[in-house]
């Protein structure tokens, strides 16, 4: 694995709920510049575990535009290893190993500051969404709604950080908490009643796989297209004692003996050899895609793949859907074919998951959206000098 760890401090440990907690960390001066992050990115940490080194992602639930101290949200997962080692045992002066910050789940530059946000969440999905939520507060003007659903009331993460922000912001953050236990499981007409300006609108979801599904289908039935709606889709990594073998014999695969692969608006050749990954040959070939946890789970080295059949030896960060789209993970991938392979880091920018389209694409449809926006208006303003 050729992701470069570094030893950070645990400066303090928050108690967010009874299976929650926020560690803040520590970054030494000389690693400032690495450490630098977007709202919505998170960390891969690396623990010792017996024999063996585990390794996990957390996401970032500090806002850098509000210069935060680094801070990651832990939930406790039945049977978890490090998520309940963490809780139980981690504590102020402590260290952990963690990678620089990562991911695609982050506030489009591109979109206008007046475009309405949406933000879903469910139990410790809030983690990189609060994030999100504190930056888009800070950096612009749009109006902001959050769909945050929990078990029941004791469950909520971040809940004082939140009502703190509605109380700061009474014109722009509407907050709408969900609690199963006293109104039933979120429904597709839940989502449904808080939705206005769809089709300008941002959608950014993260949380349990049904409560993506279903915020990601209502949003489909909706009519909001698939370019405004973002999602974030962690699962934990096997662990060494734990892996599933896969009966394909990677040996037997036939491959190129080079691959194309867009990167930063380019296109680039990048020889092929046996055995690697996509991402290692691109590495080898002195190309840097986005890339964290190396091991299939955070979705960070997604790629498009425009011609050619790719193998994966794991996709737990990708959606059946995505699968379906022709997204790849690089650092799992190999070539599964000898015709000739192509694949493209910049159309899934922006994303965590989901649909993957280019970046011309998605700021046409912005345009689109805005000259129709801007085109109502017009016709109302018109009206009002006639009459």
């Amino acid at each position: 694995m050729s992701v470069a760890f570094h030893e950070l401090e645990v400066s303090a440990v928050i108690r967010e709920t009874p299976e929650c907690s926020s560690f803040e960390l520590r970054v030494p001066a000389a690693l400032e510049e690495a450490f630098r992050y977007r709202a919505g990115q998170h960390l891969t940490v690396a623990l010792p575990w017996e024999e063996f080194e585990l390794t996990r992602c957390y996401s970032l639930s500090s806002c850098p535009d509000l210069r935060e101290t680094l801070k990651i949200g832990v939930k406790r997962v039945a049977g978890g290893r490090i998520s309940n080692w963490m809780n139980d045992n981690l504590k102020a002066g402590d260290s952990i190993m963690a990678s620089v910050p990562e991911g695609r789940f982050v506030l489009d530059p591109d979109t206008r500051s007046g475009a309405p946000l949406f933000l879903f969440a469910a139990g410790s999905g809030i983690t990189p969404i609060v994030a999100l939520l504190k930056s888009a507060l800070a950096t612009t003007k749009r109006s902001i709604t959050l769909l945050y659903a929990n078990q029941d009331e004791r469950s909520v993460i971040y809940g004082s950080e939140i009502a703190q922000l509605a109380a700061d912001h009474p014109g722009r953050l509407a907050v709408r908490l969900h609690f199963d236990a006293t109104n039933g499981y979120l429904e597709q007409g839940d989502v449904r009643s808080i939705l206005h300006h769809s089709d300008i609108a941002e959608f950014y979801i993260c949380g349990p796989g049904p409560f993506m599904e279903l915020v990601e289908k209502t949003l489909e039935e909706a009519g909001v297209h698939e370019e405004l709606v973002y999602v974030e889709r962690f699962v934990s990594p096997a662990d060494p004692d734990r892996v599933h073998t896969d009966s394909v014999h990677e040996a037997s695969l036939e491959s190129p003996d080079r691959f194309s692969l867009w990167l930063d608006g380019r296109s680039r050749t990048v020889p092929y050899v046996k055995g690697k990954t996509l991402l290692e040959c691109a590495q080898d070939a002195g190309l840097q895609p986005a890339h964290s946890c190396e091991s299939g789970y955070c979705g960070s080295c997604m790629a498009h793949v425009n011609t050619g059949k790719v193998y994966m030896r794991t996709h737990e960060a990708l959606s059946d859907r995505d699968i379906a789209r022709g997204v790849a993970l690089l650092c799992q991938s190999l070539p599964a074919s000898s015709e000739p392979l192509e694949l493209d880091s910049d159309s899934t920018s922006f994303r965590a998951a989901s649909a993957v389209k280019s970046s011309y694409g998605k700021r046409a449809s912005r345009l689109a959206a805005f000259g129709a926006f801007a085109f109502m208006i017009a016709g109302t303003l018109i009206l009002r000098l006639v009459d």
